[in-house]
C-alpha cells in the first residue's frame, strides 16, 4: 500500500521523462517521429498522476511542486524548442535572431504554473490557458509539418509554417497562459447541461469540427491544434459574456 502512494509521484516523473527526451530529440536532430509522441504521452501521464492522487487520497505541496517542474519542461521548454526550430527554418537570414522569441514560450508556462501553485483553485475552471494544452498545441503543429514515407519511423518535412504565423501563435499562447482569462475545464459540475454549457458545446462542436476536418484533409493531426483553437475561442467568449453580465 505505501508503494501505491508513490504512484502518482511516479507518474509525474514519466510525464518529466517524456519532456525531457522529447527536447533532446527535437534539438539534437528534429526529430519529430518520437518526440512529438513523446509530448502526446507526457499529457496523458500528466491527465493520470492528478486522478491517481485524488484517489490515493495524497495530494500535497510535494506532488504539486513536482507536477509544476515536469510541466515546466514538457509544456514549456519543449514547444519553445519547436518553436526556435520552426522559426530557423522560416525566417530570413537577416531576421534569424528574431528565433530567440520563442522562449518567451516556456517563460510564460513557468509564470502561469508558479502562479496557479500559490493560488486557491477551484478545479473547475483555469486562471489562464493550461500548459498541457499549450505542449499539445505546438506538438501537433510540429507533427503537421511532416508526413511518414517509406515506413512508421522515417519523417519527411512536407510544410514550413510562415514565420508571421508562427510568431502569431507563439504571442497568442504566450500571453493567454500569464492572462487572468478563465477557461473552462473538464470537471462536470452537478446541474447537468445547464451547469455545463461550455464543456457541452465545446464537445459537440469537437465531433462536428474532427469529422469535417478528417473529411477535408484525411489526417487526424489536423484535428488537435483547431480543437485547442476552439478550445480557447469557447472560453474566451465564455469570459466575456460573463464579464458584460
Amino acid at each position: 500500500m505505501k508503494l501505491l502512494r508513490l504512484l502518482p509521484n511516479a507518474l509525474t516523473l514519466a510525464n518529466l521523462a517524456c519532456g525531457s527526451i522529447a527536447a533532446y530529440h527535437i534539438a539534437h536532430s528534429y526529430d519529430t517521429t518520437s518526440a512529438v509522441y513523446l509530448i502526446f504521452l507526457a499529457a496523458f501521464f500528466d491527465l493520470l498522476d492528478g486522478a491517481a492522487a485524488r484517489k490515493l487520497g495524497v495530494n500535497g505541496d510535494m506532488g504539486r511542486e513536482l507536477d509544476s517542474l515536469a510541466d515546466v519542461v514538457s509544456f514549456g521548454l519543449v514547444p519553445s524548442i519547436i518553436i526556435y526550430m520552426m522559426l530557423e527554418l522560416s525566417l530570413p537570414e537577416p531576421l534569424q535572431a528574431a528565433k530567440y522569441l520563442a522562449f518567451a514560450n516556456v517563460l510564460g508556462a513557468a509564470y502561469r504554473l508558479a502562479r496557479f501553485n500559490v493560488s486557491e483553485s477551484s478545479g473547475k475552471t483555469f486562471n489562464g490557458m493550461p500548459s498541457p494544452a499549450n505542449g499539445i498545441f505546438w506538438a501537433s503543429l510540429l507533427a503537421i509539418s511532416f508526413e511518414s514515407y517509406s515506413s512508421p519511423t522515417l519523417m519527411e518535412q512536407v510544410w514550413i509554417w510562415p514565420a508571421n504565423i508562427i510568431i502569431t501563435f507563439l504571442i497568442i499562447t504566450t500571453l493567454l497562459m500569464v492572462s487572468h482569462i478563465e477557461m473552462f475545464s473538464f470537471k462536470f459540475k452537478s446541474g447537468g447541461i445547464a451547469a455545463n454549457k461550455s464543456q457541452v458545446v465545446f464537445l459537440l462542436l469537437s465531433a462536428i469540427l474532427s469529422v469535417a476536418t478528417y473529411l477535408l484533409f484525411e489526417q487526424w493531426l489536423f484535428i488537435l491544434p483547431l480543437l485547442i483553437l476552439l478550445y480557447i475561442v469557447l472560453s474566451v467568449i465564455t469570459f466575456l459574456w460573463k464579464s458584460f453580465q
